[in-house]
């Protein structure tokens, strides 16, 4: 369990490296942060940080970077956050959910954040799919092969959904899934969201697809807007 500071310190480095793409340094957080203490406790903060697995180092670069860990307790902080008011792009994909127009639906929300987005019916065969030029543009990766997984992982995502079953429409609340802890993809250079939700036609999973840099304040908040939309109208 993380301390009060040295969780605001590893929120801080998330959110800064999610903005950047650069690793960040003590320096960098002590210029842009207050927590109260020198740039050398900063420094041992995020050593110990980087000792728990909380944080990565690239070589040859003076800061660090989130791990896998480190993601998921960001994506679980903001999970925790106050969902904050409804806007007009949430209230559009209300209105195609709440009809179960599952083209548009996915269309728009792959617009709005910028992410690959998915729709899996339980009273309809197949999934609904929008946006890999947005997961591609947004991915940084380092070799072909990344590139390869990502592609297998769209191509196979529908085989994959139906070896889930009706458990994925269950959900109580949104889930994050950080790199091959997916269960819809196995690319490690990727992180999903996913939330169930009743619709105008019955049962449906959504799915939000991009990079472990994706925007999760957003895509959270959007998700879970949608859950408590949905169970308002009940």
């Amino acid at each position: 369990m993380l301390n009060e500071r040295t969780s605001e310190i590893l929120e801080a480095l998330v959110q800064d490296f999610i903005n950047t793409g650069e690793p960040i340094s003590s320096g960098w957080l002590y210029d842009h942060y207050d927590f109260g203490i020198k740039p050398a406790m900063i420094r041992l903060e995020l050593e110990q940080l980087f000792n728990d697995g909380f944080l990565e180092q690239p070589h040859h670069a003076a800061g660090r970077i989130p791990s896998n860990k480190g993601y998921d307790f960001f994506a679980k902080k903001v999970l925790a956050e106050e969902d904050g008011s409804t806007g007009a792009f949430e209230q559009s994909l209300r209105n195609f959910l709440g009809n179960g127009n599952w083209p548009d639906l996915v269309g728009e929300m792959s617009a709005g954040l910028k992410l690959l987005s998915v729709a899996n019916s339980a009273a309809e065969h197949g999934s609904f799919k929008e946006g890999l030029d947005n997961l591609i543009e947004n991915l940084e990766w380092e070799s072909p092969e990344e590139l390869k997984s990502v592609v297998k992982d769209f191509v196979e995502i529908d085989e994959r959904l139906n070896h889930l079953g009706k458990e994925i429409f269950n959900l109580n609340s949104p889930s994050v899934f950080i790199g091959k802890k997916s269960p819809v993809t196995k690319s490690e250079c990727l992180s999903v969201v996913m939330g169930s939700y009743d619709s105008g036609k019955g049962k449906v999973a959504l799915f939000a697809i991009g990079p472990k840099r994706m925007n999760y304040k957003k895509t959270l908040k959007t998700f879970k807007n949608l859950k408590n939309g949905r169970n308002n109208k009940k």
